[in-house]
């Protein structure tokens, strides 16, 4: 189901029902985006450098649609029940998110309406605006106080505000009339000042508003109360509803963070980072910091494209990007029975057209992560939801780490994988220099594969075994043919020694929930109130580049790359 601000308040509290019964969410997002030239990844970054370009991301780019789907096991059925949802959501004038047309014209290709996002997206604000936004309501009370009039000279004018006066009063006595609609088509700005201050310091408990037609028209409308106190309560009110009206989309977030669902998605780095820093609070410079804050707020989370990295699945799907996967784990195995939740639109689970609608990408990572589940879980994958399988142990809280050569997953719930890179050597080359120069000077070295840095830095990584001595030994022999100007070390020479994460010696994280307080739920008794809804089979080549343009070296005619394995 599409969601708009069209029709986002008749449909939120059908997400806050689909949320609650769920046992668990699939979650996907679009961007305008996916990283900057400065920013492109690294085989061999760390993981605090990896965090630190995808934060750099979050805080760039925008995230322009969301897509949830909420998966319920039905056991007298054996079958699973959804309720998916595609929000446009559209940042607040002045955010500044930059966009990148390679990233725009691929979701355009795919289908993506990008009118009905500029007319028509959910505004959406973070927790941390929202709970300074009411700290200011909190400090600044509803105080009414009644204009001073202006002076009336002019006969047009005085004849104006006499016919006006006799219509108020008109309305005043009326006890059947609530509002009063004073026609904006033939009014100057100096009648509405009158009206303004005037006709509002001569009558008690009432309110003069400026409020645009269906037409187009700035109509004047005065609405009468029974008392100050009530005239308060009806400003109050709406002070609340425009606040509201700005946290938008961000009430489906708080609701996802307050229930302590499993969190479900494919590829789930950006999605996260783009989560929190739009929608929660600016992500925290520290990679340690923002593994806790994840945790605190989602405690349970899965990535499909982990799962499918592992056998059984890599031995029959060696490409894990989601469409192709969706395919090939519904023809080559035997998923669960999916029915549609009531009101919801029908999905075909064999048709996969709608990829890249956040949605239905939401969906289908559902569907594959059910579909594995059931697949690890065997004879016995009916009689409880797939959320409780033993299976998961080994990925829960673990999201994959795509194009990193030695660190397959970000572990949000303990200490990352620490790689032995002392093997890998680091160069310093011409800009001249291609490919087969880095080969030539290897040339003992069989299998290598090559990660370009920049245009004169790479690393050379030898894919055989090879072990420490032997590479010392071989890095003599380079140095004594090193050409001017080329400089060649090993890996923990130029990053010093074993570099370790800050994780390192870390309890795990899930074992210190006071270190980093759950997000407060902010104006939850409003939300109540509201009647709104690479192949991962990497080919064996001798010579292998990082993804090498005509001149063998990374490509920067352009800042966006999908990547085939997304």
């Amino acid at each position: 189901m599409e969601v708009t601000k069209t029709n986002f308040k008749a449909v939120l509290p059908n997400v806050v029902d689909a949320i609650d019964s769920c046992d668990f969410v699939a979650i996907d997002s679009e961007f305008t985006g996916l990283r900057t030239e400065h920013t492109n990844l690294n085989d061999l970054d760390t993981v605090e450098e990896r965090y630190s370009k995808l934060r750099h991301s979050a805080q760039n780019f925008g995230m322009i649609q969301f897509g949830l789907s909420a998966f319920r096991y039905v056991p007298t059925k054996k079958k699973y029940s959804h309720a998916t949802y595609c929000f446009y959501v559209l940042a607040k004038p002045g955010a500044g998110e930059i966009c990148d047309t390679g990233s725009l014209n691929f979701l355009a290709n795919n289908g993506f309406d990008f009118n009905k996002l500029y007319k028509e997206g959910i505004p959406y604000i973070s927790m941390k605006e929202e709970a300074e936004l009411r700290h200011k309501l909190k400090e600044n009370p509803v105080e009414v106080s009644k204009p001073t009039p202006v002076k009336v000279t002019e006969i047009a004018a005085k004849t104006f505000l006499k016919e006006t006066d006799k219509k108020v009063e008109n309305f005043m006595n009326d006890a059947t009339q609530q509002e009063l609609v004073i026609d904006g088509k033939t009014l100057t700005g100096f009648h509405r000042k009158i009206i303004y201050n005037n006709i509002a310091a001569k009558y008690e408990n009432i309110r003069v508003q400026s409020v645009l037609s269906d037409n187009g028209v700035r109509n004047l409308v005065i609405k009468k109360f029974q008392s100050q106190t009530a005239l308060k309560d009806h400003i109050e009110e709406e002070r609340q509803n425009i606040l509201d009206a700005k946290i938008g989309f961000t009430h489906v977030i708080r609701k996802l963070l307050e229930s302590n669902k499993p969190i479900v998605g494919h590829n789930l780095t950006l999605d996260l980072v783009h989560l929190f820093e739009k929608t929660v609070m600016p992500l925290p410079e520290k990679y340690e910091t923002f593994k806790k804050m994840v945790l605190a707020n989602f405690p349970t989370i899965y990535d499909t494209k982990l799962l499918a990295r592992d056998p059984p699945f890599s031995e029959d799907i060696p490409i894990t990007g989601l469409e192709i996967l969706f395919g090939d784990l519904c023809e080559k195995y035997n998923p669960p029975e999916f029915e549609i939740d009531a009101d919801h639109e029908s999905f075909d689970i064999s048709d996969s057209s709608k990829a890249h609608d956040a949605g239905y990408d939401a969906f289908m990572t559902g569907v594959c992560f059910a579909t594995m589940v059931k697949r690890l879980d065997g004879a016995t994958w009916a009689k409880n939801s797939v959320v409780k399988s033993k299976h998961l142990a080994g990925f829960s809280n673990r999201i994959n780490n795509m194009c990193s050569h030695d660190i397959p997953f970000l572990n949000l719930g303990g200490s990352d994988k620490q790689p032995d890179r002392s093997r890998i050597f680091f160069v310093e080359c011409l800009e001249s220099w291609g490919p087969s120069d880095v080969f030539g000077l290897f040339h003992m070295l069989k299998n290598v594969k090559l990660v370009w840095i920049n245009s004169t830095s790479l690393y050379v990584i030898p894919t055989d075994e090879i072990d420490l001595k032997t590479c010392k030994k071989h890095l003599k022999a380079i140095h004594a043919s090193c050409p001017p100007l080329v400089h060649v070390r090993m890996y923990n020479d130029t990053h010093g020694s074993k570099r370790k994460s800050e994780s390192d010696n870390s309890e795990p994280l899930s074992n210190n929930p006071k270190e980093f307080k759950r997000l407060k739920s902010v104006g939850s008794s409003q939300l109540s109130q509201l009647t709104l809804e690479s192949p991962s089979a990497e080919d064996s080549h001798k010579m292998i580049t990082d993804d090498a343009n005509a001149d063998g070296k990374t490509s920067s005619d352009g800042v966006f790359q999908v990547p085939e394995d997304w």
